[in-house]
């Protein structure tokens, strides 16, 4: 098997047909205001989708345990990030700390090198598939989160979709990777655009997962 043909087909069928997850996920980041943010830290920055969210910069730096050639700028593990304190007055880490087996001490690491007033921002899965890269350990709820950033001030947990998502993407991973529901992603574009999908204040029981935007 031509694995480097396979992943690029994979990445094709995620860009054509995304999860509501997926599309969640964009819009919830790209609601918030990061154009104040100068020195950020992307952490498990994959192919780096995030670059655009952010208005020039002073520095940007990918940081990612699997290396991703002319994207990842340093090569680490996100509980022990190999930075001086207080260096970076974002941390973006979408979709990360389920694969984290202690992800307390992940945010241990990002308070210690965020400056004063920096900014935590995450994005986590809830009720969505578990989905092994190479480990997926939890799925946390706003009150687990909330515990894990008591040393933030400011803190922000928000719902991303709810039930309908949710079962959008519960049934078009199904049997994977053959769903024979597969094609129902084409309706996500629209769920994703639904009144109550993302947005202030927005709230589920059942939710795809949650934003978290905390200031130190």
């Amino acid at each position: 098997m031509n694995f480097r043909k396979t992943g690029g087909i994979r990445r094709l069928r995620k860009r054509l047909f995304p999860t509501a997850r997926q599309l969640l996920v964009a819009r919830s980041l790209q609601k918030i205001d990061l154009s104040a943010a100068r020195k950020i830290l992307v952490v498990g920055a994959g192919e780096d989708p995030y670059r655009g969210l952010f208005d020039s910069p002073e520095s940007y730096t990918c940081l990612d345990i699997v290396p991703k050639q002319g994207v990842t700028d340093v090569v680490g593990d996100a509980h022990r990030l190999p930075f001086h304190n207080g260096v970076f007055d974002c941390v973006l880490a979408s979709e990360v700390v389920e694969h984290l087996h202690h992800p307390e001490q992940f945010v241990d690491e990002v308070f210690r090198t965020l400056s004063p007033g920096g900014m935590l921002v995450l994005t986590v899965p809830f009720m969505f598939h578990r989905h092994a890269d190479p480990y997926d350990f939890w799925r946390p709820t706003p009150d687990a989160l909330q515990n894990m950033v008591t040393s933030f001030s400011n803190v922000l947990i928000e719902s991303q979709g709810n039930r309908l998502h949710t079962i959008s993407d519960l049934l078009t991973t199904a049997f994977w990777p053959w769903s024979p529901f597969f094609l129902f992603r084409l309706v996500n574009p629209i769920l994703a655009r639904t009144p109550g999908a993302v947005g202030d204040g927005v709230k589920s029981t059942a939710p795809t997962g949650y934003l978290l935007v905390a200031r130190k």
